[in-house]
């Protein structure tokens, strides 16, 4: 029987900097985490999965032997990994790739390619696979494929963790969906649209919710306030600013400003909101002209009206 996976993923730090900090990932038979983060993270990430036991990393530029056909390389690995070659028939028909079975490898689609460079992972026996970008630049009808492909695979209680720098991509497979920056590894709370209509006889119940909705592709992604660095309004459109990645929001800048007040955020200007606690310096630039430098990996730098500096001084007790 599979056993419950714990993982303490070790810390990396580059140049002094701490890139990520330590963080655990807890798995179940059958899961599917996944981890959005930039691509600098994602390789390193499988550098370190890669030395780990009983875990398979599956790089997206891995090589395929393009001179045999689809139905040659899928015998070759069957045959590698010990198993009957009566199972090629089977395998055709799960990667979608029957129709392909006589072509010449170096003939087939990218989109065709990148499902079959999922054979080997298919194959293996160990506990846990990690996967890097399984989605990028394949078409629609492979990114279903791959979907299915890897629902057969929980079906065996594997354990699967999914990188990507695309939230959408992650969306669409994954049990739960974790964003990694340089302050460790945060949970996203990922609902569908329509959840918000699910149970209308609660609408006139007084609720206090905490979390700040953002909405991509009709998802609604819903953030903790401590995980916003600054709220940013651009010709009347509200962008909530998270580890460098801006997510729409339909509340104004008023809206948020009320809610968001008692959680540490500031009105530096008429067109933005910060995240005090992500502050890491006040920059004069002339006796009128401020910002706010912030404490992220991509060196912000947030307005401050002249008018704001009194009372962000009073607040700071400075």
């Amino acid at each position: 029987m599979e056993q419950h996976i714990d993982i303490l993923v070790d810390p990396y730090i580059e140049g002094g900097n701490v890139i990520y900090p330590s963080f655990p990932i807890s798995l179940q038979p059958g899961m599917i985490i996944g981890i959005y983060t930039d691509v600098s993270k994602i390789h390193t990430l499988m550098q370190w999965f890669m030395k780990r036991d009983h875990t398979f990393t599956y790089f997206r530029e891995s090589a395929l032997y393009e001179r045999l056909t689809v139905r040659e390389h899928i015998r070759f690995y069957l045959k590698l990994f010990k198993r009957p070659t009566n199972e090629v028939e089977d395998l055709l028909k799960l990667f979608s790739l029957t129709d392909q079975r006589n072509i010449r490898i170096s003939k087939i689609s990218t989109s065709e390619k990148q499902r079959l460079k999922l054979l080997g992972t298919y194959l293996q026996e160990v506990s846990l696979l990690v996967l890097e970008e399984p989605f990028q630049n394949i078409d629609e009808f492979s990114k279903q494929n791959v979907q299915q492909i890897l629902k057969t695979l929980t079906k065996r209680q594997k354990s699967i963790i999914l990188l990507s720098n695309n939230l959408e991509d992650l969306m669409i497979a994954s049990t739960t969906i974790h964003r990694l920056d340089g302050a460790g590894l945060h949970t996203l709370d990922v609902k569908e649209e329509e959840l918000e209509q699910t149970l209308p006889h609660l609408e006139n119940l007084p609720i206090r919710i905490d979390k700040i909705p953002t909405k991509k592709n009709d998802k609604i992604i819903l953030f903790n306030p401590p995980e916003i660095d600054y709220i940013e309004s651009v010709e009347g459109i509200v962008s909530i600013n998270v580890a460098g990645e801006a997510y729409p929001c339909t509340l104004s800048l008023n809206e948020l400003e009320q809610k968001l007040t008692p959680f540490g955020f500031f009105r530096s200007h008429r067109s933005y909101i910060v995240n005090l606690q992500k502050v890491r310096e006040i920059i004069t630039w002339t006796r009128n002209s401020y910002s706010l430098a912030l404490n992220s990996t991509d060196k912000t730098v947030v307005p401050l009206s002249k008018n704001k500096l009194a009372d962000l001084k009073e607040i700071l007790g400075i």
